[in-house]
């Protein structure tokens, strides 16, 4: 038996992978989730999750409306509800874990509005998303990360007491 080129068995090797990873479909995690929960009194709100689509109803006694919005992951998201802008009513985010590294938390943050009736997308106040969020209720801020030329930076998200 003639000794083998662990470089050469190596190369094999990743090829195959990457021949593999070319032609594979790309497949969503299997979340299949639904949470209901009342924002305010009188209101219901039902979060389904069904892969990487989420749908949101929300029915009140004069309001009722549905909408889809559709998540681009590879990895699995989850569903936390909470008071996002500490004003009382429950919130909810959805986050996955990032999908290059792996190394962080990407956080989508929707509050309601009860003027509306429906739930609105909030923005942090620098940065693109809250990626490794973190809710500090006594201070009333979210606090993620954003990144300035390749360097990590602290982003507040605050509201003032009401």
């Amino acid at each position: 038996m003639g000794s083998r080129n662990p470089t050469m068995l190596l190369a094999g090797l990743l090829f195959g992978l990457f021949a593999r990873a070319a032609t594979a479909e790309v497949a969503y995690p299997s979340t299949d989730l639904k949470k209901t929960f009342n924002p305010v009194n009188n209101v219901e709100a039902t979060l389904k999750l069904d892969g990487s689509t989420l749908t949101i109803s929300v029915k009140g006694d004069v309001h009722a409306e549905t909408t889809t919005i559709n998540f681009e992951t590879l990895n699995e998201l989850h569903v936390q509800i909470d008071d996002f802008n500490f004003d009382g009513m429950k919130d909810f985010a959805v986050w996955q874990i990032d999908d290059g590294m792996g190394t962080y938390t990407i956080h989508r943050i929707f509050v309601y509005q009860s003027e509306t009736g429906s739930f609105k997308e909030l923005a942090p106040a620098c940065g693109d998303g809250f990626a490794n969020l973190r809710v500090e209720s006594e201070k009333r801020v979210l606090l993620s990360t954003y990144w300035e030329m390749n360097e990590p930076k602290l982003c507040m998200t605050s509201f003032s007491t009401r």
